[in-house]
């Protein structure tokens, strides 16, 4: 008896093994539009682990739908500066490579 087998590839990315961007912590949580809060957590570059913490492109921060400025980033941590037009609680999310992260609530002043 002769069996054949099919393998199927589907199409995959790059980063397909790299969980989506996951937001740990606001530092600080609350603040004015211009203040620049750290955003903590992982899988911010999409890359493997292991490879350079620095990013080769970045993502946005979105403070509910508009988006900070971002003044440095790395897989790990994100400095950016709170956006004009945001007031009360707002969910923060990363966007990288296309993929969202969980969202944490900041308090614009």
């Amino acid at each position: 008896m002769r069996w054949l087998v099919v393998v199927a590839m589907l199409g995959c990315s790059a980063s397909d093994d790299i969980p989506a961007p996951l937001i740990s912590a606001l530092n600080p949580n609350h603040g004015p539009p211009a203040a620049v809060i750290m955003v903590t957590g992982q899988y911010f570059c999409q890359a493997p682990v292991g490879e350079d913490p620095a990013c080769d492109t970045v993502g946005t921060v979105n403070f509910g739908a508009v988006p900070g400025i971002v003044s440095a980033y790395t897989d790990t941590a994100i400095m950016v500066e709170v956006p004009d037009g945001v007031a009360g609680q707002v969910p923060v999310t990363v966007i990288a490579a296309g993929r969202a992260s969980n969202s944490v609530t900041f308090t614009a002043e």
